[in-house]
């Protein structure tokens, strides 16, 4: 069954990882997908059928959200569902060690870009009383360590999607976010390598979990295709864990 018939979905990050997943998932379930990410080698493996488009595109340049939201009209003529899945992950560091050049490009991506994306497709989503599905994270509902700028904008797009709920609701728009812990993506890899203490992040992230085990990416995706089908017609505002349990004792094990 084909759940997301004939809807149209723009996906952020969409170059592996999580967002690799959710195009694949969405794509499986009838959707039509515009992928965007600042890369494009992923865009080859669906580039054979009608239901999907890549646009190259940095989320956090407004001229560039513009065309993303122009070419998913142009290209399929409504927009139904928004995710914002584009983040940067790094620098693992506290505040004090955090400069503003890596403050200011975290703030950049994983927030502005979120308002100018939700800003941008409004009309649209207006238009199919369609819903806004932001990846946040768990960090945005507990700190993490060393991760403080990060989780700050995590925090700013919980509070972002429950306010979008309250604002567009009597538009028919929902907005939801999902919030993971421990996935294992390119980008956590990259991010702990970064890292000083790497191998008790690696340590950390293995146990962090009640059910003993990582999430994959499609685990997440599998999650966001449930808020964004009619099964979660009656679902805005909530900030979902994807997270094995974690929250129970979120931090505890630092």
């Amino acid at each position: 069954m084909e759940v997301l018939s004939g809807k149209v979905a723009l996906i952020t990050g969409a170059n592996g990882g999580i967002g690799g997943a959710l195009v694949e998932t969405f794509l499986q379930n009838g959707a039509r997908v515009l992928a965007a990410d600042l890369e494009s080698e992923t865009a080859k493996e669906y580039c054979s059928t009608q239901q999907y488009s890549f646009a190259p595109a940095d989320v956090s340049r407004e001229e560039d959200v513009q065309n993303l939201i122009a070419q998913t009209i142009e290209t399929f003529g409504a927009l139904d569902v928004l995710i914002n899945n584009a983040a940067v992950l790094t620098p693992t560091a506290s505040v004090q060690n955090t400069s503003l050049d890596e403050f200011e490009r975290l703030v950049a991506v994983n927030l502005r870009g979120a308002f100018l994306l939700c800003k941008a497709a409004y009309p649209h989503l207006q238009q199919s009383r369609g819903c806004v599905l932001n990846i946040s994270s768990m960090a945005g509902m507990h700190g993490e360590k060393e991760h403080a700028i990060y989780a700050a904008t995590k925090g700013a797009i919980n509070a972002l999607t429950q306010s979008l709920a309250i604002d567009w609701g009597q538009d028919g728009i929902r907005a939801n976010a999902l919030c993971p812990s421990s996935v294992l993506t390119p980008n956590v890899d990259k991010m702990i390598a970064a890292a000083p203490d790497a191998a008790q992040i690696v340590e950390l992230r293995r146990n962090i979990n009640v059910l003993g085990f990582t999430a994959t990416p499609q685990h997440i995706a599998d999650a966001a295709l449930f808020l964004c089908s009619p099964a979660a017609a009656f679902m805005t505002g909530a900030l979902i864990p994807v997270s094995g349990g974690s929250e129970c004792g979120y931090g505890l094990k630092y």
